[in-house]
């Protein structure tokens, strides 16, 4: 009898699972098979806030290297999306994500690329487009510790963008800082889409704002509730706008400009922790400004980043000054100093 309850019981969550995106389909339905047991259906436990706290820990490592490996490509480095992506999921599990589960593929979206949300279809987002100099790179990814999940998106320039490209992340950015006061407990979902489309529309880019503003995840990186103020994302495949946040929610806030025809894409994407007074802002730990958004020469030391072959400017400079003197150059000075050191001394004399 109480094998067959659990069974029962283990159906009726992969009922009431249907409903979530299908990044969980692929996954839960083997938990059960194997005969794992699946996760506190309402994630009530403060293992849950714990263990998202860490997979953002573990997302900050993969940013951080993101950001470098776009340096060196920014730097003459022949880099792929692919290659890159490959090098970010190594540091994430070496700092302890669940390897054989990930939260999603990792997004590696450069150039043109990047208006499309989620990149490179054909090679679920990051293909073997070369990353380059003047490159606008959306970098989406997320770790799992004991189930739990993280979705964070940062977008990185290569060298200093043009004014358009700046305004846009400005307006993403600014956006998102307007939610900020209304993630509480009790504030419908819709409203805070609503809020930050109405400011990007303001500032001229309605039209390229193409998805929600953002989603629950928890054990599945896209679950309810659904951050949208229309009544269908064909992103998310979700429809629960309609929802109130609780003081059990994890979210996403993540606004977005994609312009395909200036190929270029900007998404801001943070995970906070719903609570009665307000929230948690878990993800604030990896930057987002405008700083961390420009990638410069000078933000890395090739001999101190372990990349000595990468030639800043400066050294480049200064190899090519060397070069250009004469064979004899060197030599010659110092001939001149020895002869006008004798004849300082004859004077002397």
């Amino acid at each position: 009898m109480a094998k067959q309850t659990h069974i029962v019981g283990l159906l009726l969550f992969l009922i009431l699972l249907l409903p979530q995106a299908s990044a969980c389909l692929d996954t839960e339905p083997q938990r059960i098979w194997e005969n794992q047991a699946p996760p506190a259906a309402e994630g009530l436990s403060t293992d849950k806030d714990g263990s998202i706290r860490t997979t953002v820990e573990i997302s900050k490592v993969g940013q951080e290297t993101a950001r470098f490996m776009l340096w060196r490509a920014m730097m003459g480095e022949n880099l792929t999306e692919a290659e890159i992506r490959e090098e970010v999921d190594r540091a994430m599990v070496e700092n302890g994500t669940n390897p054989d589960w990930p939260s999603f593929d990792t997004i590696i979206a450069s150039g043109s690329n990047a208006a499309i949300p989620h990149g490179d279809g054909d090679s679920k987002g990051a293909g073997p487009r070369q990353v380059r100099m003047g490159d606008t790179v959306v970098v989406d990814l997320g770790a799992r510790v004991d189930d739990w999940v993280s979705d964070i998106t940062r977008t990185y320039s290569l060298g200093q963008p043009n004014e358009t490209v700046l305004d846009a992340y400005m307006t993403v950015y600014e956006a998102q800082n307007l939610t900020f006061p209304l993630i509480e407990a009790g504030t419908q979902a819709w409203t805070l889409d609503n809020l930050a489309r109405e400011y990007i529309k303001s500032k001229g880019y309605g039209d390229y704002f193409i998805h929600s503003l953002g989603h629950g995840f928890g054990v599945c990186v896209h679950e309810r509730p659904l951050l949208s103020s229309g009544t269908d994302d064909p992103l998310f495949g979700l429809t629960y706008n309609q929802d109130f946040l609780t003081n059990i929610d994890a979210i996403t806030i993540e606004p977005g400009i994609y312009i395909a025809e200036m190929e270029f894409g900007i998404r801001i994407e943070d995970d906070f922790l719903v609570n009665n007074g307000g929230h948690e802002f878990v993800s604030e730990i990896i930057p987002r400004d405008a700083e961390w958004f420009i990638i410069l020469e000078g933000d890395y030391d090739p001999i101190e980043m372990g990349v000595p072959w990468i030639k800043t400017s400066s050294e480049e400079t200064e190899e090519s000054e060397s070069s250009s003197m004469p064979w004899f150059g060197a030599p010659l000075e110092m001939l001149m100093t020895i002869g006008l050191a004798a004849v300082l001394l004859r004077r002397q004399d």
